[in-house]
């Protein structure tokens, strides 16, 4: 396993970390044998939310890290969660949360907490929430007091805009950056409001969903001839480009994904969600044979980049 520096906070990531989001999905052992697996291979960075897989996965989570000693980070969030029917961002509603998360992780501190999911309240016109998060007695407020209290280590952002996200690290209050759909195979405008800020501020770059929720984790040749109706016409000469590449590499599908991100150097970590060992073990081979071969990148590069909506796939 190789380490990044997760930009200013100083913390040297495992570049392939574990996404929280499928913990669970076969059943609570086999997600705990999963992070224990993980933790064998190297991973030291474990992203989850309060509320992934039903509520349940932060849970599991907490339980297999209970009383290992072996260094490692968590990362969680607040917003939407269990304690409330709509996501909160107000100070008592945080606190509550961040109470929540501590319980259920089974630890008193927490090593990053992200704001999550603000810019969903709004359209490409309104990306997002401010008040959510900079208003008085709001999220970001309520986090740097947390942190000034020594609760929380770095403050956080989980978020799907651009503009938005660049807003926030614009403002120098923010210490990592969670973005997901914004870079990979398929998206890549992340390269230029996201990354470029994220330099700039010395923010540390968390990329989520590099498979683009499952979209990347085997081939669909039969979307070739029978697209699915949230495909465009640019998306679908896309991904049958994308194939042909596949094809003729004879490099998986999924790896290629996770090796192609891993290519970038602003970026920390990628976190593929693991549901098994077996897709954990997959994915952290991603960073034990490097860069992808100088003709595949080329070929992945000249796909060129996409401007689409990738809310569509929500």
């Amino acid at each position: 396993m190789k380490y990044r520096k997760l930009g200013r906070t100083g913390f040297m990531v495992s570049e392939v970390s574990m996404g929280g989001l499928f913990v669970g999905k076969e059943s609570v052992d086999a997600g705990i044998r999963t992070i224990h697996r993980a933790l064998e291979l190297g991973v030291n960075l474990f992203d989850t939310a309060p509320s992934y897989f039903n509520g349940k996965a932060q849970e599991i989570l907490g339980e297999a890290l209970h009383g290992v000693k072996q260094p490692h980070y968590i990362s969680t969030k607040v917003g939407p969660s269990p304690l409330f029917p709509e996501a909160k961002y107000d100070r008592d509603s945080i606190l509550k949360q961040v109470e929540y998360n501590l319980k259920m992780l089974k630890r008193d501190k927490i090593d990053i907490l992200h704001i999550h999911d603000p810019d969903r309240y709004g359209d490409r016109n309104n990306p997002g929430n401010y008040h959510a998060v900079f208003g008085k007695g709001m999220a970001l407020e309520t986090l740097k007091e947390l942190k000034s209290q020594g609760v929380i280590k770095a403050i956080g952002l989980g978020s799907l805009w651009l503009d938005y996200q660049a807003y926030c690290i614009d403002s120098g209050e923010f210490d990592v950056i969670l973005t997901f759909n914004r870079y990979g195979l398929i998206w890549r405008d992340a390269l230029f409001q996201t990354f470029p800020f994220c330099k700039r501020h010395n923010v540390g770059i968390l990329q989520g969903t590099p498979l683009h929720q499952g979209i990347l984790a085997s081939p669909h040749p039969e979307w070739i001839t029978n697209p699915p109706d949230w495909m465009t016409a640019l998306e679908h000469d896309r991904y049958r480009r994308l194939l042909e590449i596949q094809k003729k590499c004879g490099i998986p599908l999924a790896e290629m994904a996770i090796r192609f991100i891993l290519q970038n150097s602003l970026i920390s970590a990628t976190i593929p969600g693991a549901g098994n060992t077996k897709e954990l073990e997959a994915n952290v081979q991603c960073s034990e044979k490097g860069q992808l071969p100088d003709d595949v990148a080329a070929a992945v590069e000249a796909l060129g980049i996409m401007h689409e909506d990738p809310r569509r796939y929500y």
